[in-house]
């Protein structure tokens, strides 16, 4: 479909308190408990703390482990609440929750030595990885993963901590506004709703020809509907559009004669009218569409070679 449907008219994400509390809640105790851990590692004696006394190191490696762990389980929550059903891929967020507990315990025991980081480098080189993300947004849960795996490995949990925190917040808030989603929605959220891109401007519908046997009959049309605001004009436009023609493209928006409009090229299903599309828009345009106007488009001539 050339376009892409927005979210209806009148709808908002909303995050809810009751995961906002949980989210506090798992950080105030993950905090605490990986705090307290950190504060019984420091009053060992110094051969203990550095892992070359009883302290054993494999003890170490596996604090670091499960502080990695912990703090990634925000993440893959996070991730799991943002997606939709369709969007939702099981396999990353395994991935997310594993994979920065396998790089903590590889920095472990890299350490400092030159030569076990060339043979890691080597057996890594050797493995194929060939997986497509659903979207290319989930890429920043795998960086994300890896650098709270990299900070905990390196012995710095407190960056790790600040890692998961921020990237949770800027996460949800990006979901919530939905930044991003669509471009002028966007621009107005920035930049002020009642300003428009300067793409926006008043734009005149080309001159049409005169309608004939061949373009009543054809199912191509110019519309143009006129809106009270065309960032919720789409909203409620676009989705009507997505159920209620075969295809269709959005073309541009203006304002021209004291009013707004919005212009699409449609093509009807076989049974539809222009008629039928300009009363079912303003039913379920959510008091945003004010009228239709339409114009047939001629089909393109056949090209015989």
């Amino acid at each position: 479909m050339p376009g892409s449907p927005i979210i209806a008219a009148g709808s908002s994400r909303r995050i809810g308190r009751p995961t906002l509390i949980r989210l506090a809640t798992y950080y105030l105790i993950a905090g605490g408990g990986l705090y307290g851990l950190g504060r019984v590692v420091a009053v060992l004696p110094p051969g203990m703390a550095s892992s070359q006394g009883p302290f054993p190191s494999w003890a170490d490696a596996a604090l670091q482990m499960l502080s990695a762990l912990v703090l990634v389980l925000p993440m893959a929550f996070v991730y799991v609440r943002t997606r939709t059903s369709a969007k939702y891929d099981q396999s990353l967020v395994q991935t997310v929750i594993v994979l920065p507990i396998t790089v903590a315990a590889v920095l472990i025991v890299v350490q400092n030595s030159l030569a076990l980081a060339f043979s890691l480098a080597g057996v890594v080189a050797a493995i194929r990885f060939r997986n497509n993300l659903r979207e290319s947004r989930d890429a920043v849960y795998i960086f994300g993963s890896l650098g709270i795996g990299f900070a905990t490995g390196v012995h710095q949990p407190e960056i790790a901590i600040a890692l998961s925190l921020l990237f949770c917040a800027v996460e949800l808030a990006l979901w919530k506004f939905d930044i991003g989603a669509d471009h002028e929605a966007t621009f107005c959220k920035l930049c002020g709703h009642a300003s428009l891109p300067h793409e926006h401007v008043a734009v005149a519908l080309p001159a049409e020809p005169e309608a004939t046997a061949e373009t009543v009959a054809s199912r191509d049309f110019r519309i143009r509907v006129f809106v009270t605001d065309p960032v919720p004009g789409r909203r409620a436009v676009e989705p009507a559009l997505e159920e209620l023609v075969k295809r269709w493209e959005f073309v541009a928006s203006g304002e021209g004669g004291g009013r707004r409009y919005l212009d699409y090229q449609v093509h009807l299903k076989k049974r539809g009218s222009v008629d039928e599309l300009g009363g079912a828009l303003r039913t379920r345009g959510a008091g945003q569409v004010e009228g239709l106007d339409a114009q047939p488009v001629a089909a393109e001539p056949a090209v015989t070679a």
